[in-house]
């Protein structure tokens, strides 16, 4: 049994990029919901595809913004 080789966070983050550019988007709606998704863990507990944490904090933002737009303008 070879021992385990162990990489850098660096290193592990450029492997990543390199397959994550390289890998065949596929269908369309693959291809835009793609920079949506987590590039790192890609599937929760029940196999669905998880959202990109970005994303997330995003929405969140513009929702903030919404509200007290609404609710200063009133």
């Amino acid at each position: 049994m070879e021992p385990s080789e162990s990489l850098t966070s660096k290193e592990a983050q450029g492997r990543l990029l390199l397959a994550y550019r390289e890998g065949d988007a596929g269908s369309f709606r693959d291809f835009a919901t793609r920079p949506l998704l987590n590039p790192i863990e890609q599937r929760d507990g029940k196999n669905r595809r998880k959202v990109h944490p970005m994303l997330v904090i995003g929405l969140v933002l513009l929702a903030v913004a919404v509200i007290a737009t609404f609710f200063f303008s009133h």
